[in-house]
């Protein structure tokens, strides 16, 4: 997993170490709070469910990694496209030997946020479909999940997450799943400004994250004064000559 160069800048060592240190203290306290979730279950995990968390783990361990192998060299991330690292993710899972499952995935152009984020939100999507691989099938049917990343026309990144299951069970009512695991997308979502939302229905459940995209200013094109800032009166036509 490699991430992209955009909003790329000079930094020193420490600064460096300390995202890293950053990234991994959260991966442990993901990793901690799926050992408590494992170990507190009604019912011992199948192999299948271990063999997801530990794909789901290990994609974001990459991220990490090779976060950290671009740092070591003295260059530090800004932003990132979260587009392409959920793609990564999709195909992580896709590999995997516990899969059994049809996954697809489309992206649109520009989704960028900023570097703090793209973890906690790689830790959503994997969340969501760890949850969808396991319950997002009807019986003797095929289990198909459909992943989408695009911004709106508000500029605001959407993250879609699709099952063909039976959608919430019926005596959860109307709202979101319970348990460990929709607190902890809650906390993520809260922690990167973003909103959720769960859809669920006959053909299964839609799960949306939405939060906003980091968007670049536009760089003046009016030619700047000797103390900076725009010139009185600068406009961009071309006087006629002589």
């Amino acid at each position: 997993m490699e991430f992209g160069n955009e909003g790329v800048d000079r930094t020193d060592a420490s600064e460096a170490d300390h995202r890293i240190a950053n990234h991994l203290a959260m991966l442990a306290g993901y990793v901690r709070l799926k050992m408590s979730e494992v170990s507190t279950g009604a019912e011992a995990p199948d192999r299948a469910c271990v063999l997801r968390l530990v794909e789901g783990i290990g994609a974001q361990m990459a991220a990490v990694a090779d976060l950290h192998r671009m740092l070591s060299t003295g260059a530090c991330l800004s932003s990132s496209d979260i587009g392409v690292q959920i793609g990564r993710i999709c195909a992580a899972f896709r590999e995997g030997p516990a899969c059994g499952a049809t996954i697809s995935y489309s992206s649109g152009p520009g989704c960028l946020l900023p570097l703090r984020q793209i973890l906690p939100v790689l830790q959503i999507v994997s969340e969501v479909m760890t949850n969808a691989l396991k319950h997002g099938h009807k019986a003797d049917t095929a289990t198909a999940i459909r992943v989408s990343c695009r911004k709106d026309s508000r500029d605001r990144i959407v993250i879609a997450i699709r099952d063909a299951g039976e959608g919430i069970a019926p005596q959860a009512g109307a709202g979101p799943p319970s348990g460990i695991g929709r607190r902890l997308v809650e906390n993520l979502a809260r922690q990167v400004g973003g909103t959720i939302r769960y859809r669920s229905s006959a053909t299964g459940l839609d799960f949306r994250l939405s939060l906003p995209a980091l968007v670049r200013p536009t760089a003046d094109p009016r030619p700047v004064a000797p103390g900076g800032g725009p010139l009185r009166g600068a406009n961009l036509q071309s006087s006629p000559g002589p």
